[in-house]
């Protein structure tokens, strides 16, 4: 059986995608030959399915395999451009992401994935890998293929282009709202899922929060920084802009912005929660306040963003906002298709908001019910 290494600093589906790589290179697995399925993989490197798709993502995008609505999964190889050409390249959406290290967006990848599959679809998976470059080459070799753009930050440095091939193809924005783009557009609902969150600090008596803020101008950013204002200005609390740090999605940001503000007494002192940008910054946070001895949640309450697997398998689970990622893909897919077929009416642009939903675990502690200053309880 294969083996994983849970304590390596790599992650667990880039340890299979490694191992599979391994063996297309030596001839282990041969040309147009079929990978076992997702659900075989998952047993026999003792992970969760979603992990083993997640590895099967990853290969995707680096051309090494080719999976087949119905059929499923090929190394690729001689007959690629020959008798599986047509059913592999039948309807294709091009699908780009900003990176493949964030679980979010294999969860994004798999909801358009599934659904697009099950409607004759396939899907042509490709990373931008945090460039605007990279992206730009991407949308430049679309050649009338729909795409569904998981759009990033850096984005909006390719409005000019994005803009031009709206007029000429399907496309759906998803998860990061472009400014000065009209198109159909998928997202969740960040400003409730920040209010949710901090929220739920509050009921437990917290005052003094921070947050970890992600980066500036980024809608999905700055939406959940306006529903932890909201929550604030709810429950008669001043925002203090003090306790709010800009950081981007990365788990380091989160460690060292935590760190730095936990060493100074007085921040100690008087901050008792954290809401951070998404899980991962989450559990940045997590591992610093560890370091400085801060017990969670008796001395500082967290809480994340995202319901990413990494928050639940901390020594104390990590309460998050599920902003349901994978509905987000299927909401990209449907949108697609819709566009295709006409369904949607070329001049308007539609957007959808997908409901966010606040998930309880042990990282802020025991929820209370607590009195408002009119003696009202909520």
């Amino acid at each position: 059986m294969a083996k994983v290494d849970i304590n390596s600093s790599v992650s667990l589906p880039a340890q299979i995608a490694q191992d599979i790589r391994a063996k297309i290179t030596g001839g282990r697995l041969a040309a147009d030959g079929k990978l076992p399925s997702e659900e075989r993989l998952a047993k026999d490197y003792g992970v969760s399915r979603m992990t083993a798709r997640q590895s099967l993502v990853e290969l995707a995008a680096q051309g090494l395999i080719r999976r087949i609505p119905g059929k499923g999964t090929f190394v690729c190889g001689k007959n690629s451009a020959g008798e599986n050409r047509e059913t592999l390249t039948a309807n294709p959406v091009m699908l780009i992401v900003p990176n493949l290290r964030n679980s979010f967006y294999y969860q994004i990848i798999s909801g358009a994935e599934q659904f697009l599959a099950a409607n004759g679809c396939s899907v042509i998976l490709r990373s931008a890998n945090d460039s605007p470059l990279k992206e730009r080459e991407m949308l430049q070799k679309l050649q009338g293929m729909p795409v569904i753009l998981v759009s990033g930050r850096y984005t909006k440095d390719n409005l000019g282009l994005i803009k031009k091939l709206k007029d000429e193809l399907s496309l759906v924005v998803v998860d990061v709202s472009i400014p000065g783009l009209k198109a159909d557009t998928v997202i969740s609902d960040d400003r409730k899922g920040g209010f949710l969150a901090v929220e739920h600090l509050i009921e437990l008596g917290h005052t003094n929060i921070l947050h970890l803020a992600g980066p500036e101008e980024d809608s999905s950013a700055d939406k959940r920084r306006e529903g932890y204002a909201d929550a604030l200005e709810k429950y008669g609390i001043k925002y203090n802009p003090g306790y709010v740090r800009f950081t981007d999605w990365r788990m380091e940001e989160g460690y060292y912005e935590a760190k730095k503000f936990f060493l100074n007494a007085a921040s100690r002192e008087e901050v008792t929660a954290i809401f951070a940008c998404n899980d991962e910054v989450a559990a940045g946070a997590y591992k610093a306040l560890k370091e400085l001895k801060i017990t969670i949640p008796d001395e500082v309450a967290l809480a994340g963003y995202g319901n990413m697997a990494i928050g639940k398998f901390m020594d104390i689970p990590l309460t998050t906002v599920n902003q349901s990622a994978e509905e987000m893909g299927k909401s990209a897919g449907k949108m697609i298709l819709n566009r295709k077929s006409g369904r949607n009416k070329q001049d308007a642009a539609e957007e959808v908001l997908v409901p966010v939903k606040l998930v309880i675990r042990s990282s802020c502690g025991i929820k209370k019910v607590v009195q408002n200053t009119e003696g009202r309880r909520r």
